[in-house]
């Protein structure tokens, strides 16, 4: 039983096979396609050239868009071509380029020049600072009302008017003052290597100008001048001229 079965079933394998066959050749040769090709074989070539141009003519002709590409593509060869030829050119011709009568000298690649990126040695010297700040806020009991963002770049250190303002470290008064853009009197210290700190909208200002000062010195008071609505201290800090974010020295 199993063995009539294997033999059926390899009968209908064979004729599927064999209408596969058939109907493969009947879709490959026997299309529009493929007559037109066998025709033009049959012709002598002078004569297969012309009809086959004039059959891709009608081609052209029927389908805008195969004419469309074939002239982009076209184009966008000979803008390949055009643009290695100028660059020949051109370089082959660096040394007599002028600019208003003048030569330009265009340097031959050294050995050094021509290394690879991977061949590069990057060499640098990192050295640690040690901060000037003692890590507190600029008055007791402060908490913080406006913290640092990209429009304003300080701290608001909220506390009771007339409380006493210490810095934030050792060393160098810079300023004290009053200055009008906002933030009333104010001390400018400095406190080395570039880092800088700046208390505003002071009220009393008991230091002047080069006085040494440490975390335990006073330099005034919390006050309202300046634009303010309420008391509070306008801590700013810079590095070398940039503002630094004083929660990176502040206790949180």
């Amino acid at each position: 039983m199993k063995l009539k079965l294997k033999k059926i079933a390899h009968g209908h394998l064979k004729l599927f096979a064999r209408h596969f066959k058939k109907a493969s050749k009947k879709v490959v040769l026997q299309n529009a396609y493929s007559r037109l090709i066998r025709r033009y074989a049959r012709m002598e070539a002078g004569l297969a050239i012309k009809k086959g141009l004039v059959q891709a003519k009608f081609q052209f002709k029927i389908r805008p868009r195969l004419k469309l590409a074939i002239v982009v593509l076209l184009v966008l060869v000979l803008a390949q071509f055009g643009s290695e030829y100028a660059s020949g050119y051109l370089h082959s011709k660096e040394n007599e380029i002028k600019v208003n009568g003048q030569p330009i000298l265009v340097a031959a690649k050294s050995a050094d020049s021509q290394k690879s990126e991977a061949d590069v040695e990057i060499s640098a010297v990192v050295s640690a600072r040690i901060s000037p700040f003692d890590y507190k806020y600029p008055v007791e009991n402060g908490r913080i009302s406006q913290g640092y963002s990209s429009y304003h770049r300080a701290y608001d250190i909220a506390t009771a008017l007339g409380n006493e303002i210490t810095p934030i470290g050792s060393g160098i008064v810079e300023y004290a003052g009053f200055v009008p853009d906002g933030k009333g009197n104010i001390v400018i210290v400095d406190h080395g290597d570039g880092l800088k700190s700046i208390y505003a909208h002071m009220g009393k200002i008991d230091v002047g100008l080069g006085n040494m000062v440490n975390g335990k010195s006073g330099l005034g008071t919390v006050g309202l001048t300046g634009h303010t609505t309420g008391p509070h201290v306008h801590l700013e800090l810079y590095d070398k001229g940039v503002a630094v974010n004083p929660g990176s020295v502040l206790p949180r």
